[in-house]
């Protein structure tokens, strides 16, 4: 447990350090030089680049911390193969939402793209577990039992995909232009 927190905090520290922090915004340049009309003169537009990705970033690493977290102190209550295959793919799929917040941070697109495989996986983990716990109800419960179950379960998959989809598909959507 000791190590784990060391090397949570490493890492943490690692993603924070990593971001320039106090400096200047790079400025990009947006739409096109075109003559102004009096004497030839030409006109710039300079924009610098929007908060939105650093604000996403370091919401979806808090979330993909919080997940890791989750999953790692119920490693204890893992009794079967269900449970163990399920607890892992959460684990790499938070692992990979970390990921995606540092890459978005960093200004990358590719953090959309790896946030979009961590929901992904996340998806399946939800799916084949709610379709296992509705079979069990099923069988021991009947059939009202389960279709509650599997109904819930999947609702709180699907709610769960489209609100982390969110988090790193805003960036791309505000402006797409910021992200190299």
């Amino acid at each position: 447990m000791h190590r784990f927190l060391w090397f949570g905090g490493r890492f943490f520290i690692y993603c924070i350090v990593s971001v320039p922090h106090m400096q200047p915004q790079d400025a990009q340049m947006m739409g096109q030089v075109a003559p102004a009309g009096a004497m030839g003169q030409q006109v710039i537009i300079v924009q610098n680049k929007s908060g939105g990705p650093k604000v996403f970033g370091i919401i979806a690493i808090i979330l993909g911390l919080l997940g890791v977290l989750n999953e790692v102190f119920g490693v204890g209550d893992w009794d079967g193969g269900l449970w163990i295959v399920t607890g892992m793919l959460s684990i790499v799929s938070s692992g990979l939402f970390i990921w995606a917040g540092v890459l978005l941070i960093q200004y990358q697109r590719k953090g959309v793209w790896v946030g979009f495989g961590s929901v992904g996986i996340n998806l399946l983990s939800g799916l084949i577990f709610t379709m296992v716990v509705a079979k069990e109800a099923t069988d021991e419960l009947g059939d009202d039992a389960g279709g509650f179950f599997a109904s819930l379960g999947l609702a709180i998959v699907g709610i769960q995909a489209v609100c982390c989809s969110a988090v790193v598909a805003l960036p791309l959507l505000m402006n797409g232009g910021d992200l190299e």
